[in-house]
């Protein structure tokens, strides 16, 4: 499944307040399925982390993270306190349209990490640490030829990519809302009950300064 990449996001900030903290306390431990990967980075393990709270309970997500961010909108511009306008192409539209999605969609398989899968999202993150963009090395190596290379996948297999944002939460929420991607492609990945197991990796990029990779699977063994 090829999705080209979204850079919307990139620059908001979330202050952590004790009432935030007592909110993130509360998602099931069970969640975590990334915890104890120690091949992913911090940062990594708490992609999954959000990915899984979304799925479990898309409601829920929606209403804590996704609706507050309504207010933000001024035309295609996007006002965050703090920080610089970030332009959108479509300005509230797709963050209305994501937040109906979540309010219909019924709770999904959780994540298991893969370390094969977040082998082949490092591959394409160090294609493109010097230059680039896109879901395709420079060698010609697609997702579903770097996913074959560490292990062997079985039902549906696709992946993801953001562009300039240096949290957790700012790549799974421009993923859902999917500004600029007519079909949605990235958020129907986020919440494709076809896929059981995904792989991240995240570094720097010289455009964009920082790119996360997310590869999943329906199946997938490690070779």
């Amino acid at each position: 499944m090829q999705n080209i990449f979204i850079l919307l996001l990139s620059s908001l900030f979330w202050v952590i307040s004790p009432e935030i903290q007592t909110k993130e306390k509360s998602w099931p431990a069970e969640l975590n399925t990334a915890k104890d990967a120690l091949y992913l980075n911090e940062l990594e393990r708490e992609v999954i982390l959000e990915l899984n709270k979304v799925r479990s309970d898309p409601k829920r997500y929606s209403k804590e993270y996704i609706e507050e961010l309504v207010t933000a909108f001024k035309g295609n511009l996007y006002f965050y306190p703090g920080q610089e306008p970030t332009k959108s192409e479509e300005g509230i539209k797709p963050l209305m349209e994501c937040i109906q999605v979540l309010r219909n969609t019924k709770p999904l398989p959780i994540l298991s990490p893969a370390e094969g899968l977040a082998k082949a999202s490092r591959l394409l993150v160090k294609d493109q640490q010097f230059g680039g963009i896109g879901h395709i090395t420079r060698n010609g190596s697609t997702p579903q030829k770097r996913i074959e290379k560490y292990g062997n996948w079985d039902i549906c297999s696709g992946e993801d990519i953001t562009y300039g944002s240096f949290l957790a939460r700012q790549m799974v929420i421009a993923l859902l809302i999917d500004d600029g991607v007519p079909d949605r492609g990235h958020r129907k990945n986020v919440l494709s009950p076809c896929f059981h197991f995904a792989g991240v990796a995240y570094g720097g990029n010289p455009t964009y300064r920082s790119m996360c990779v997310i590869d999943y699977a329906g199946d997938y063994q490690t070779k």
